[in-house]
């Protein structure tokens, strides 16, 4: 194929990508083009629980169904090792490279032998532009281990596209969050790593009542529902660091 095929090719997919007036409508172009593109499975956007992306970011993404479930379910986006790889500055690495495997604690080993098990191996992940302060990232998984280089390129390319259409359009929806205050973002910073109320409690020399006292203000602060909501939304919000 000459190189001016493939330049109108991209422009013309550059051209759907800004045209489209939804997220959905984004999605679909996305889809097509991962497809045409022979990648198995592939995921873009915000560093997020899939199931429910906070306002003004997004996630595409085909993964199994039942893989999908179980990662939202046990908030595997709060320390997914492909997640913390592109936050702490990984630009472009396949899940099979060593320096990739090498930091992992015994429970992101885990999440990636859980996903292997869905079909979820040979990918290559690449950071893209934050949302909200949120980290972003694509990745795309192959059925082989071999897929050529120029086709991982390819669809990079596409999902810069993509991504740079979808933060566009997700600005609009654009959150404020209010401020919060130090005791408030110490609480829930701790309460969202796992500790209980009690030992948040010992870890800043206060009461528990204190603990759940600050935690509630952050929660109201930001407009959640829960706390789990509320640590997302710092999190979004670069109030507190995510969880590594």
């Amino acid at each position: 194929m000459s190189r001016g095929v493939v330049t109108s090719e991209l422009v013309t997919f550059a051209s759907r990508c800004e045209a489209a007036q939804s997220l959905a409508d984004l999605e679909t172009i996305w889809r097509e083009r991962m497809g045409e593109l022979g990648f198995t499975f592939a995921a873009l956007g915000a560093h997020v629980d899939p199931l429910s992306p906070e306002r003004a970011t997004y996630v595409f993404q085909n993964y199994p169904g039942a893989w999908i479930a179980h990662f939202s379910e046990n908030r595997y986006h709060l320390v997914d090792p492909v997640f913390r790889a592109a936050d702490a500055g990984a630009g472009d690495f396949a899940w099979t490279d060593p320096e990739f495997l090498q930091p992992l604690s015994w429970r992101q080993r885990r999440i990636l032998n859980e996903a292997s098990e869905f079909g979820l191996h040979f990918g290559r992940t690449h950071a893209l532009t934050s949302m909200l302060r949120l980290k972003a990232s694509g990745s795309l998984v192959a059925g082989e281990p071999d897929m050529p280089d120029d086709i991982f390129t390819a669809g990079k390319i596409a999902n810069v596209l993509v991504h740079h259409r979808a933060v566009q359009l997700c600005a609009e929806e654009a959150p404020s969050f209010e401020p919060l205050r130090r005791r408030e973002r110490q609480c829930l910073e701790l309460c969202a790593s796992g500790l209980t109320d009690a030992e948040v409690a010992r870890n800043l020399g206060i009461g528990i009542a204190t603990v759940r006292r600050h935690i509630e203000r952050a929660r109201v602060r930001l407009g959640a529902s829960t706390r789990i909501q509320a640590a997302a939304r710092a999190i979004a919000s670069g109030q507190i660091k995510p969880i590594v």
